[in-house]
């Protein structure tokens, strides 16, 4: 009897021990933003998307914490962009891997900005978003307008998430790559974390992008704004 108490025991501490390590551990969050075009730039052949990632881990080594990752890359279910289309189409989220493949069909070029550290509010967006996407009402039109709400372009998709402005900060005045590199300067200039001097790129070989043949912009290329410093 007194030995089955002390495995219980000493199954009991290490239980405690095994939550209190867990308890212990940090949670960071991150998006990554793409940009993607044909040369000469065709607007049928762009597109915006992110990447947003919950890492979670202690300590210096961030490339050994356990990581989850999502993307929000809204585009019509049959692939094919009716630019001038009045009519939304049944729209569908891809996965980053879905959208290489896709931009890599038509050639284009992509680019990408970050990883941007952002707070869990961006995160739990995203998460709502690609709830949202994935539920079925919202449609796909790849000029949508401000005023209905289950209609959605690539870049709106994307710019829903931003907790503090949302799509309406973003109007259909730029397309693929300039529209991604707006993106992710509101993160730089708005964000509460300076992206001039921390580098997460432990992140791309996690995510499996030095696979891709793309550009990486790095956060620490987009130098915030005077206003956004006062602002921090």
């Amino acid at each position: 009897m007194r030995r089955r108490w002390a495995r219980w025991f000493a199954l009991a501490a290490l239980m405690a021990a095994g939550s209190a390590g867990s308890a212990s551990a940090s949670e960071f969050y991150y998006v990554l933003v793409f940009g993607s075009q044909t040369h000469p730039k065709q607007l049928r052949y762009s597109h915006t998307w992110a990447t947003f990632v919950r890492a979670v881990g202690d300590g210096p080594h961030s490339d050994a914490y356990a990581v989850e990752a999502h993307t929000i890359s809204w585009v019509p279910s049959k692939l094919t962009v009716d630019v001038w289309s009045p009519r939304p189409d049944s729209g569908r989220n891809l996965d980053l891997e879905s959208t290489f493949a896709m931009t890599d069909s038509h050639n284009e070029n992509v680019t990408m900005w970050g990883p941007f550290q952002v707070g869990p509010e961006v995160y739990a967006r995203s998460l709502q978003e690609s709830q949202r996407l994935a539920g079925g009402q919202i449609r796909y039109r790849a000029i949508d307008g401000s005023r209905d709400l289950l209609v959605s372009d690539c870049i709106h998709a994307v710019a829903a998430v931003d907790p503090q402005f949302g799509r309406s900060h973003y109007p259909l005045i730029r397309i693929g790559n300039s529209a991604s590199r707006y993106i992710a300067r509101q993160i730089v200039d708005r964000g509460a974390y300076d992206h001039t001097t921390n580098d997460h790129a432990w992140l791309i070989p996690r995510l499996g992008l030095d696979r891709h043949d793309l550009t990486v912009v790095p956060p620490s290329s987009l130098k915030p704004n005077a206003m956004s410093r006062l602002l921090r």
